[in-house]
């Protein structure tokens, strides 16, 4: 699977987590120093499908995203 970039990561978790997750969020958490930045492409991030999992986790940390039930993957 190719990488996403922030936006297609912030389709991609809204899709999954049923939520409405925006483009900034994703961003914030690298902006932040949440996540480590990831490699990046001119001045997109390329995120790894990997890394979904650990931004869906530092948004619930940071209250983006309910506690509730993990969604099937």
């Amino acid at each position: 699977m190719p990488p996403f970039t922030t936006r297609q990561a912030a389709e991609f978790i809204s899709q999954r987590e049923d939520a409405a997750i925006a483009e900034w969020q994703v961003r914030r958490l690298y902006e932040s120093g949440d996540l480590p930045e990831p490699p990046k492409f001119g001045n997109k991030r390329l995120i790894q499908h990997d890394d979904i999992d650990r931004i869906v986790s530092a948004m619930r940390t940071r209250g983006w995203l309910s506690q509730g039930q993990e969604r099937p993957k």
